[in-house]
C-alpha cells in the first residue's frame, strides 16, 4: 500500500513539474515574442501613438517635423509664385540724386519712408493729383518756392495715379503739360523727365476703381507728352508689372496700389537711366559710392517679414520700449491714408486728395 502512494506521489510532482516547464516555455515566448513585435518598425502603416508618459521631447519632435513640412511646402510655393530679384534693373547711384527734386504723391512718400532720399529732395503728399499739385503746399511751402530754394539739376515728375480712375487721361495729360511748362520756368536749367504711372494689381483692380486698362492709356500720354515737351521719359511701369502686365508681389503692398520697398531702387534706376540717356550726361558714380540696387534692400532696411493672413509684409520690428520713440518719418503712411481709399466707395463724386 505504501508503495502504490510513492508512485502516485511522483507521478503528480512529475505532472506538475512538467506543467511548470510548459508554463514557463508560454511566458518566455510571450515576453520576448511581444518585445520583437514591438521593435519592428516594418509596418509603416500603424500611427504611433504618443502616451503620456513618454518624453515630452518627444512630443516636440513630432510637432517640430510637422511645422517643417508645412512652412517647407509654403515657400516652395512662394518661390514657384514670386519672381526673382531682376539684377538688370534697379541699380541707382546715390550721389546722382543730390540734386534731384522728385514730384509726386503717396507713392514718392516712400522715398522718403525708406530713405532713399531725403525730404529736402522730394515734394509728395497723399492725394497730389495733376491739377492740384500747383496748389499744394507741404509745410506751408508751395512746388515752386521749394524748387526755387533747391534749385535741382534734375527735377522727376510722377503724378496721375490719384485721377487716373476718375479722369480723363487727355484731360490728365494736359494738366501735367501745364504743370510741366511752369515748374520749366521756375527751374530753367534743370533737366526733367516724366515717370509713368506704376501699375496696380489684379485683386486691387478687382475692389478698387483703378484699372490697368486706364493706368496704360494715361502712361502712353504721359510718354506722348515727354517727347512734345522734350523730356526724358523713364517707363516705371514696364519694370514694376509682372508677367500678367499687373503690379508684381514683389513690390505690392497689401492694397495692391502701394510699394514696398524693394521697388523704390527700380524707379530711381529707371529714373536715373532714362535722364543719362537723353540729355547725354556724363556721370562717373564717385569712388567711394558703390551703385545701390534692388538686391541690396534688404541690409538697407533691416527688415523682418510678418505673415498677416495670406499676406507678407516687411517692415521694421518694433519693441515694446521703442514704441513711443518712433520717428515720425518711419511710421507707415497706409493708416491714415489708405483709409481714405475705401471711402471712395461710399459716393459717386471724385475727391482727388483721398487716394495716394
Amino acid at each position: 500500500m505504501s508503495k502504490r502512494i510513492s508512485f502516485a506521489d511522483i507521478a503528480v510532482n512529475a505532472a506538475l513539474v512538467l506543467l511548470s516547464a510548459a508554463a514557463a516555455v508560454l511566458l518566455c515566448i510571450y515576453l520576448f515574442g511581444g518585445r520583437a513585435a514591438d521593435n519592428d518598425t516594418s509596418d509603416t502603416d500603424s500611427p504611433h501613438i504618443i502616451n503620456a508618459s513618454e518624453p515630452e521631447a518627444s512630443q516636440t519632435f513630432v510637432t517640430s517635423v510637422t511645422e517643417t513640412t508645412v512652412i517647407s511646402e509654403e515657400l516652395e510655393t512662394f518661390s514657384e509664385t514670386e519672381p526673382e530679384p531682376q539684377t538688370d534693373i534697379g541699380e541707382y547711384s546715390p550721389a546722382f540724386f543730390q540734386n534731384m527734386l522728385f514730384i509726386g504723391d503717396s507713392l514718392s512718400v516712400g522715398l522718403i519712408n525708406y530713405e532713399f532720399l531725403p525730404s529736402e529732395n522730394v515734394f509728395a503728399k497723399a492725394g497730389i493729383t495733376t491739377s492740384s499739385v500747383v496748389n499744394t503746399n507741404i509745410d506751408d511751402v508751395s512746388v515752386f518756392t521749394k524748387a526755387t530754394r533747391l534749385n535741382p539739376e534734375y527735377i522727376c515728375i510722377m503724378l496721375g495715379t490719384n485721377s487716373v480712375a476718375y479722369v480723363e487721361g487727355q484731360q490728365m495729360a494736359e494738366e501735367l503739360g501745364e504743370f510741366i511748362d511752369m515748374i520749366a520756368g521756375t527751374c530753367p536749367n534743370a533737366k526733367i523727365v516724366l515717370a509713368s504711372v506704376p501699375p496696380v494689381t489684379q485683386k486691387h483692380e478687382e475692389e478698387k476703381p483703378e484699372h490697368l486698362e486706364a493706368i496704360v492709356a494715361y502712361n502712353e500720354l504721359v510718354e506722348k507728352l515727354a517727347e512734345e515737351k522734350s523730356i526724358a521719359f523713364a517707363d516705371t511701369f514696364a519694370l514694376l508689372k509682372d508677367e500678367t502686365g499687373y503690379l508684381s508681389s514683389r513690390y505690392a503692398e497689401h492694397d495692391g496700389l502701394h510699394l514696398k520697398i524693394h521697388a523704390y531702387p527700380v524707379i530711381l534706376g529707371a529714373v536715373q537711366k532714362a535722364l543719362i540717356e537723353y540729355y547725354g550726361i556724363d556721370f562717373v558714380p564717385p569712388p567711394e559710392t558703390e551703385a545701390n540696387s534692388d538686391s541690396d534692400v534688404s541690409a538697407v532696411s533691416a527688415a523682418v517679414t510678418v505673415s498677416v493672413g495670406t499676406e507678407v509684409h516687411e517692415t521694421e520690428a518694433p519693441t515694446e520700449a521703442d514704441d513711443d520713440m518712433i520717428p515720425e518719418s518711419d511710421v507707415s503712411y497706409e493708416d491714415d491714408e489708405l483709409s481714405d481709399l475705401d471711402s471712395m466707395e461710399d459716393t459717386d463724386e471724385l475727391d482727388e486728395s483721398d487716394i495716394t
